[in-house]
């Protein structure tokens, strides 16, 4: 059974990697490859991200990441419709 730190460092590694990607196509790539990137605590972790590089003067790294905040959201919606048409 996976622990809940090992979890948050797999949500973590998989985070890291979405952030790195430079072109939305290859960050669909990496959601496609975790699928957790999707879930709520991955939201939240991304929040707090978000709040310490604004908190720490990095408003410029704050608005990127909001931006990649919004993709994850639209991806998520989209996969939410797409369950309710077909179910």
């Amino acid at each position: 059974m996976e622990t809940e730190s090992s979890h948050q460092q797999e949500l973590q590694v998989a985070l890291d990697a979405f952030i790195q990607t430079a072109t939305m196509e290859d960050a669909l790539e990496v959601i496609q490859q975790h699928p957790a990137l999707l879930s709520d605590q991955a939201d939240l972790l991304l929040s707090s991200i978000i709040d310490s590089a604004r908190k720490q003067g990095h408003e410029s790294t704050a608005q990127a990441l909001d931006e990649r905040r919004y993709f994850i959201r639209n991806v998520r919606q989209e996969q939410s419709e797409k369950k309710e048409q077909s179910g």
